[in-house]
């Protein structure tokens, strides 16, 4: 794989905002398939992260200011709201990518490396990402790739966690012998990469940030991040902090039994008369019924096989 800069070629002001509508309980939105060839891109940005796998062919794809040529066994990651454009040299290529909702690989913990950071392959600069150099690391990356490919057509109850597994095994394959502590700054610069930043670090630590401190992650006074902010994810800042912390404590409320008060506080509610407010006014209910749903939603969607549940998250962007 070797990079090729050709600014002439790409015009990143053409990349359309995607809605993927991903959640806790939508973690992954699947694409791919076969794409002919063409001499122009196709451009997007949005909200969740994105890891892909070419599995035929040849694709170019390109960040701003950076462009390389991916073959067969090859892999892409891009970071959130990064602009980004592909397309096919000659003949046809095939590929099956994942956007993911960030936090799926935030909170993810493996006792024995608590300190692995998942997120990193994404937040990078984009010439400095990890990739598959060896044949044997494309071919492994090739079958992990069918094996998706195979995942997303079954449309098994359990889909989410095997995809969740195949992107750990994925970063884990092509990151082996890379280390992004030892990897030179990044080199983006501008809102993209301060909001990045501002992110990660907030998926870090359970919502716990205020707008003063984004915005000096960022190196902007509150007023220009707030703007910033509000540009690109289409809400305040304040707002997208509070539905993600409410997310967060409807994913618990479903997925563990711990008392109501223990994840309100985890989740930065001190006070859980608030909570419950808060919670009533984006999910209708207060939390004991939120819970007592989803142990119902959960039996029927055991029961029909589907991988897709239908409640609703706080979580809105554009």
């Amino acid at each position: 794989m070797k990079p090729v800069i050709n600014k002439a070629l790409f015009d990143f002001s053409l990349a359309k905002v995607r809605d993927h509508n991903l959640s806790d309980i939508n973690p992954f939105v699947a694409g791919g398939g076969r794409i002919k060839a063409g001499t122009s891109y196709n451009y997007d940005m949005h909200y969740g992260i994105e890891f892909g796998i070419v599995l035929h062919g040849i694709k170019r794809f390109s960040f701003p200011g950076f462009q390389t040529r991916l073959a067969a066994g090859n892999i892409w990651f891009c970071g959130m709201w990064e602009p980004h454009g592909w397309a096919t040299d000659c003949g046809s290529s095939e590929e099956v990518h994942l956007i993911i909702w960030p936090p799926a690989l935030v909170d993810l913990r493996c006792g024995e490396h608590p300190g692995v950071n998942w997120l990193a392959p994404f937040t990078t600069a984009p010439a400095l990402r990890p990739q598959t150099h060896s044949r044997s690391a494309r071919r492994a990356i090739i079958e992990l790739g069918t094996k998706i490919v195979g995942r997303i057509a079954k449309k098994e109850a359990r889909t989410w966690d095997w995809l969740r597994l195949f992107v750990m095994e994925a970063i884990l394959l092509t990151t082996e012998n890379w280390d992004a502590n030892n990897r030179p700054a990044p080199a983006q610069t501008g809102s993209i990469a301060g909001l990045n930043r501002v992110l990660g670090q907030l998926f870090g630590s359970h919502g716990r940030m205020t707008t003063a401190v984004a915005a000096g992650l960022c190196g902007l006074n509150r007023n220009a991040f707030s703007r910033m902010f509000s540009d690109l994810m289409g809400l305040p800042f304040a707002d997208f902090v509070l539905r993600y912390r409410l997310g967060g404590a409807a994913a618990a409320l479903r997925q563990t039994q711990d008392p109501v008060k223990s994840i309100a506080l985890s989740w930065g509610f001190v006070d859980t008369s608030h909570f419950d407010r808060l919670f009533a006014r984006y999910y209708k209910c207060v939390p004991l019924e939120y819970r007592q749903q989803s142990v119902n939603e959960r039996r029927l969607h055991t029961e029909s096989g589907s991988c897709n549940p239908t409640r609703g998250s706080p979580q809105s962007h554009r």
